[in-house]
């Protein structure tokens, strides 16, 4: 390939970028803004000021562990999903920071985005490409020929990147979907071999079991779409609690993308600006994802048209004190701007199914972290919590245990002689 060309091409596209504004209201109605209620805020862990224990999520060290297709070694991706008309290097400058992925969507029989991807590679980001079914798609043989023609003109780019493959709304069966998804990934395997094969859970309550799921071997990764929207009194969805029951779910088998994640500021449920409290959630949020170790990519939802049955605007952009709370948000090193390519087995910290507590001083491990995830024996001694069997960590002589005050969570690791 000639090299002037594509650098000519590029440098015209990043002279190109163009802002978006705010979404105009709906017709007939008013947006009141007001500073809301802040968000609670955690406060920093003092042992020493609780009269009851507290529980800590808990980690610990497995050794190595095979990586999915650019899973990385540790920490999670930056990702975006932007309007059409939102510049990707505007967008970081606000950010203040790369972003490794940026998404868009398409029906199966629509041109491939060229101009797009060229914009991701300016930007040094991987694409991340959501494929519906084509509209008035004229059946299933109609839709493999499709599947194989877009597979074709992706690998000829030769690029990194991946592909969510029809995501929730596309009206299958589960023995249709399952076939057609798993047929996609065949054809991307031969045709597009660095495309990494996204399925996207309907919603946090899908298992493995789930009748819609094509199977390990299909799916390079899973994504949930983690949205904590706003009903008619203005309170929003506990999302945090929505992820621990789907990580768990899935987290032994693919790394998990928040796809998208949004916080809302505004809800059409009662009209008003919540953006203090917005802010608040946004940094205490992506401070907690940090104890799940294996959400490899956290896509934020900027987009104002993630869906017409959506009423609230998730958006960051278009307001100086959330993209100022998102910039220190996303600030810390967990946080990584580039795709990892390649990444060999390597130790990984991965999340207990169970809690474990820190109280005056002291760090207790569930039994059942012992027995059933570690593989090891009970000690001798144990403390009762909650109606539930714990070990107190100094009686763990094999093992090294911390706790980590500010994160919130207890560390576990072979004892190192």
């Amino acid at each position: 390939m000639r090299k002037k060309p594509v650098i000519l091409l590029i440098i015209l596209i990043l002279l190109s970028g163009c802002m978006t504004g705010a979404p105009a209201p709906m017709a007939g109605t008013t947006r009141t803004r007001s500073p809301g209620t802040l968000a609670r805020v955690e406060p920093a862990y003092h042992p020493e000021a609780d009269r009851s224990p507290q529980a800590f999520p808990v980690l610990y060290r497995k050794e190595n562990v095979r990586r999915a297709m650019y899973e990385p070694s540790y920490g999670t991706y930056l990702g975006a999903w932007l309007c059409a008309e939102t510049s990707l290097r505007i967008f970081e400058h606000q950010a203040g920071r790369r972003h490794a992925v940026y998404v868009h969507e398409m029906h199966l029989d629509d041109e491939v985005p060229i101009t797009w991807i060229l914009h991701c590679i300016a930007a040094k980001a991987t694409p991340l490409i959501i494929i519906h079914p084509a509209v008035g798609n004229g059946g299933e043989v109609h839709d493999a020929e499709k599947i194989i023609c877009l597979a074709q003109r992706l690998g000829v780019l030769n690029l990194p990147m991946m592909v969510a493959f029809y995501p929730p709304g596309h009206g299958m069966s589960p023995a249709e979907y399952t076939i057609m998804f798993r047929y996609a990934r065949a054809v991307f395997l031969a045709h597009a071999p660095m495309a990494a094969f996204v399925w996207v859970a309907p919603d946090a309550n899908a298992t493995p079991q789930n009748p819609f799921y094509p199977g390990h071997d299909a799916v390079d990764w899973v994504g949930l779409a983690l949205l904590a929207g706003r009903n008619s009194d203005g309170e929003k969805t506990d999302i945090l609690s929505e992820l621990e029951r789907f990580y768990q779910s899935f987290h032994a088998y693919a790394p998990i993308m928040l796809l998208p994640l949004g916080i809302s500021h505004f809800s059409r449920g009662d009209y008003t600006y919540r953006i203090n409290e917005a802010a608040t959630d946004i940094r205490y949020l992506y401070n907690a994802l940090k104890n799940f170790p294996r959400i490899g990519l956290i896509v934020y939802a900027d987009s104002f048209t993630l869906s017409p049955y959506i009423f609230d605007d998730f958006s960051i952009s278009a307001e100086p004190a959330l993209m100022t709370a998102y910039q220190a948000a996303i600030s810390h090193e967990h946080f990584l701007s580039a795709l990892e390519i390649g990444a060999p087995a390597a130790p990984r910290w991965v999340r207990s199914a169970f809690h474990g507590y820190y109280w005056e001083g002291r760090i207790y491990v569930s039994t059942r972290t012992i027995e059933s995830e570690l593989k090891l024996s009970l000690p001798r001694q144990s403390a009762e919590i909650n109606r539930q069997s714990f070990a107190e960590a100094r009686h763990l002589s094999s093992l090294h245990v911390f706790a980590c005050p500010d994160l919130r969570v207890i560390f576990i690791d072979r004892d190192i002689e």
